[in-house]
């Protein structure tokens, strides 16, 4: 279910379902630590039809059958590689033995490879019922899906091992590079048959099909570069070093020198003994002649750790930062306040706030910088634009467009069509291999 199209409604009552129908006793929620608070503070009160009782980890589970209730257990995903979940799971069992497992933006899970994916298969294994939700399925590429499907059954796609459903979908061919030889994926094929076994299992739903959702306009606003950022950015892009205030700043492979470009085009770079360098740029201005124009709150997105701290200087009490790290009474403290009309912006990284808040009361938001990861882009964007949604929304990209930042932003929005046409095998193609040139022409 595409973001914002009451998804975490749908799962809170198929869970009850099974519960009056004495399938399940209990249901576990596995999701981001930032949405675990969501869960218990907006989307049970908000949603429950039945009487239930609600633990967040790490609290001791309780045991509470004998009131009749539903008892959910919400754990953020990376405490399941901890050896006090290992316990506290079978202390879980021990009281609940008939449970349902939600893993709620199942993407968490898309690497087969990862620890985490391979100890959320087991803890699927051993429960009734289990559920995955996403709005996202495929960020990268159609083989995402894998270990999602194997949550829900390891026969849910028909094949033993991610080898096997690799080579049936994706198109390989071996490469050489001196002594080295590998395999690379150029395309993908046999989607039709992919997209028919999963009609079988999933349900597929757009907002454009169940929701009467005002337009949604995208723009960019250019910001050239500064006489001192060109320099440094000119320098690092065709010479992969520069120095900046007697910091040499180099990037001896290309991904590198991607990511410190586009960190100079917003007016910083990250040291590699962590510490950061400002360099002068137009861009908080240019973000005060948006934000002022605007008859509203906004709301800023921002990669980089150093744009935030810019943007509060700037803004002064105007501005509600919310970094990576806060405690959730804390960030939803802040959530709180944006809510209730208090600040004229909120700022925020899509990486740690983009999943699971609402934010309807702006209709206003700006990229300030940016990255190459689709599903926080596409999760960022859908904050505002959901349920409750009134107002006409604009998204504004701040970028040079003479810049890496103009080609990630292309990039960003093809993976948004492929995600639209993800079972178009020839579009698949296109857009691997144009964006292959693309980064080798960068």
């Amino acid at each position: 279910m595409e973001q914002g199209t009451g998804k975490t409604r749908i799962a809170i009552h198929l869970a009850e379902h099974h519960f009056w129908n004495k399938k399940i006793q209990a249901c576990m929620v596995l999701t981001t630590k930032g949405l675990v608070r969501n869960w218990s503070d907006i989307e049970l009160p908000a949603h429950h039809s039945i009487p239930y009782w609600c633990d967040v980890w790490p609290n001791k589970v309780v045991n509470h059958t004998y009131e009749g209730k539903l008892y959910w257990w919400l754990v953020n995903i990376d405490a399941i590689l901890t050896d006090g979940y290992v316990k506290r799971i079978k202390e879980f069992m021990k009281i609940y033995p008939d449970f349902m497992v939600i893993i709620d933006e199942s993407t968490v899970i898309k690497n087969p490879n990862a620890k985490r994916t391979r100890r959320a298969l087991r803890v699927g294994q051993l429960s009734k019922c289990r559920l995955i939700m996403t709005g996202i399925p495929t960020p990268r590429s159609p083989l995402d899906l894998y270990s999602q499907c194997k949550f829900l059954s390891p026969q849910a796609l028909g094949f033993p091992d991610f080898a096997s459903f690799k080579y049936r979908h994706a198109e390989i061919v071996m490469r050489t590079m001196g002594q080295r030889v590998f395999p690379e994926i150029t395309g993908y094929k046999n989607l039709g048959e992919l997209k028919e076994k999963l009609g079988h299992f999933s349900s597929i739903i757009r907002k454009a099909d169940c929701l009467d959702l005002p337009p949604q306009t995208q723009r960019i606003f250019p910001v050239p570069l500064t006489r001192e950022q060109r320099k440094y950015y000119d320098e690092l892009r065709n010479e992969m070093f520069t120095i900046i205030k007697g910091e040499v700043i180099d990037a001896k492979i290309v991904i590198a020198m991607i990511n410190k470009c586009l960190q100079l085009c917003s007016g910083q770079i990250k040291l590699p003994d962590g510490r950061y360098l400002d360099v002068p740029c137009d861009r908080p201005e240019a973000l005060r002649e948006l934000v002022d124009e605007i008859d509203g709150q906004t709301i800023v997105w921002t990669a980089f750790v150093r744009n935030a701290e810019a943007i509060g200087k700037a803004f002064g009490k105007e501005a509600l930062l919310l970094p990576s790290g806060l405690t959730l009474d804390k960030r939803q403290a802040i959530l709180a306040t944006f809510k209730s009309g208090i600040g004229k912006i909120l700022v925020a990284n899509p990486a740690s706030a983009g999943h699971g808040i609402t934010l309807t009361n702006s209709s206003n938001m700006i990229h300030y910088s940016r990255s190459f990861n689709f599903e926080h882009r596409a999760q960022a964007d859908a904050r505002n634009y959901r349920i409750g949604q009134d107002k006409p929304c604009l998204i504004t990209d701040l970028c040079d467009p003479n810049t890496l930042e103009k080609r990630t932003i292309d990039i960003l929005t093809k993976r948004q069509e492929m995600a639209n046409f993800m079972m178009d095998g020839k579009f698949l193609r296109q857009l691997l291999e144009e964006d292959k040139m693309e980064l080798e022409d960068a």
